[in-house]
C-alpha cells in the first residue's frame, strides 16, 4: 500500500504524514471494538495511529498496552491548543512531531501542563512470559489466576477481545478460543474482582518451543501503606511460586503509583521502581549463571524444577535502593548475551549496533 492511502473509518478525525488520528474527550478511553477496528484498518494501509485527548482524559491499562503494541501515539491537546506527548510529557509543536524523535533531553514545564494526580496509591505491575507445550491438555490462563489471587486476593471474572471484557472467565473457553485462532496471535483483556483492584492483558502466540503466553497484570495495593509494603516484599516469593507452577521464560515486577481504579493519567504519577526479575531455566543456562554466587551477592533464590531451575532476583533488600540493586545485577551481563538467552535475535542485533 502507498503512504497516501486513505483510511475510511468513522473514528478518523484527521490525517497527517503517515498517520491517522482519532479525537476523544471521554474521561476514560478504553480499547473498544471501534478503536481496535481503526487500528486494524490503519495498519492495513501502512498508517500509524494517534489518539488525541484532553489533559483530563485517562486510558485503561488495556488501552495503554494496545497503544504500545501498535506503536501509536497519545497526544494531549489543551484548550489553548498546546500539545504534549501524554507518556513522556514533552512539548510538541505539531501533531506530526509526535512520531519524530525528541530533540530535548527533558520535558519542559510538564508539571505546569498536567494537573497533579489526586489520591494516588501504590501499584504493582507484573509481566510474565511462560512456555506451554503444544498439546491438547494445555490450558491457558494459569498465570493471571495465580497472580490475581496472591497479589490482590482477587479472581478473574471476565475476559474479551475488546474492552469492556464481557465474557465470563473460564480457562477452558479461553483456551478453545486461542486454539481456534492458531497460528495467529491472540490477545485478550481480563477484568478481576477482589480485595484489591486488578486488570490484565494476556497475549498468546506460537513459538519455536510451543506456545508463549505473556501476561501483564496491574494491581492497586490500597491506601494502607503497611499492607502495600507487605505485598511488595512478598512479590519476589510470589514470582517464585509462579516459576514453580509454570515454565517461566522471564518475568518482572515493577512498582508504580496511580489511581485506585487503575486508570492511566497522562504522565504517570511516579516513575517505575524495580521489585524483582525472574530468569527462566534457558536464560540461566545460556547466561552461565553461578547460582550460589548470585545468591550470596544479590540475595537471589532458586525456583522451579531442581534439575533446570529458574532464578528469582529480588530488588527489595534494605540498605541499597531498588534501582541500584537492579543496576548491580544488570552490570553482570552484556545486552547481547541477555538477548540471546531470551531468544531475541533482533534485540541481539540491535545491541551490537549500540541500541538499548
Amino acid at each position: 500500500m502507498t503512504d497516501n492511502a486513505s483510511v475510511e473509518h468513522p473514528l478518523v478525525d484527521f490525517a497527517g504524514d503517515g498517520y491517522v488520528a482519532t479525537i476523544s474527550d471521554a474521561p476514560l478511553v478504553a480499547a473498544t471494538e471501534g478503536f481496535a477496528s481503526l487500528a486494524i484498518d490503519a495498519a492495513g494501509v501502512g498508517k500509524r495511529l494517534m489518539l488525541v485527548t484532553t489533559p483530563e482524559s485517562r486510558v485503561t491499562f488495556g488501552m495503554l498496552q494496545l497503544l504500545a503494541a501498535i506503536g501509536a501515539a497519545w497526544v494531549v491537546r489543551r484548550a489553548d491548543g498546546a500539545l504534549r506527548d501524554a507518556l513522556t510529557g514533552r512539548a510538541i509543536a505539531t501533531f506530526d512531531d509526535a512520531f519524530r524523535p525528541s530533540t530535548t533531553e527533558m520535558p519542559d514545564a510538564a508539571a505546569d501542563y498536567f494537573a497533579p494526580v489526586p489520591n494516588t496509591q501504590r501499584w504493582l505491575q507484573i509481566t510474565v512470559s511462560v512456555n506451554h507445550p503444544p498439546r491438547e491438555k494445555t490450558v491457558l490462563g494459569g498465570s493471571v489466576e495465580l497472580l490475581a489471587g496472591q497479589l490482590a486476593n482477587a479472581v478473574p471474572v471476565a475476559w474479551g477481545v475488546n474492552e469492556p471484557a464481557g465474557l465470563h472467565w473460564n480457562r477452558d473457553n479461553v483456551t478453545r478460543f486461542v486454539r481456534g485462532r492458531m497460528p495467529r496471535e491472540s490477545k485478550i483483556y481480563v477484568a478481576g474482582r477482589g480485595e484489591h483492584a486488578m486488570t490484565a492483558t494476556v497475549r498468546i502466540s506460537r513459538s519455536s518451543r510451543g506456545v508463549t503466553e505473556e501476561t501483564k497484570i496491574l494491581v492497586a495495593l490500597g491506601e494502607d501503606e503497611a499492607v502495600a509494603r507487605t505485598r511488595i516484599e512478598e512479590a519476589p516469593a510470589i514470582l517464585g511460586r509462579l516459576a514453580d507452577a509454570q515454565s517461566v521464560l522471564v518475568a518482572s515486577a515493577f512498582l508504580l503509583r496511580g489511581r485506585a481504579d487503575l486508570s492511566i493519567d497522562p504522565v504517570l504519577a511516579a516513575p517505575p521502581v524495580p521489585v524483582a526479575v525472574v530468569l527462566g531455566p534457558r536464560a540461566v543456562q545460556d547466561l552461565a549463571i553461578n547460582l550460589a554466587d548470585v545468591a550470596a551477592r544479590f540475595g537471589a533464590f532458586r525456583a522451579g524444577r531442581a534439575r533446570i531451575p529458574s532464578l528469582v532476583l529480588p530488588f527489595t533488600q534494605e540498605g541499597r535502593g531498588s534501582w541500584q540493586q537492579f543496576v548491580d545485577v544488570a552490570a553482570e551481563f552484556s545486552a547481547v548475551d541477555v538477548a540471546k538467552a531470551f531468544g531475541l535475535p533482533d534485540a541481539a542485533s540491535d545491541a551490537r549496533r549500540g541500541g538499548a
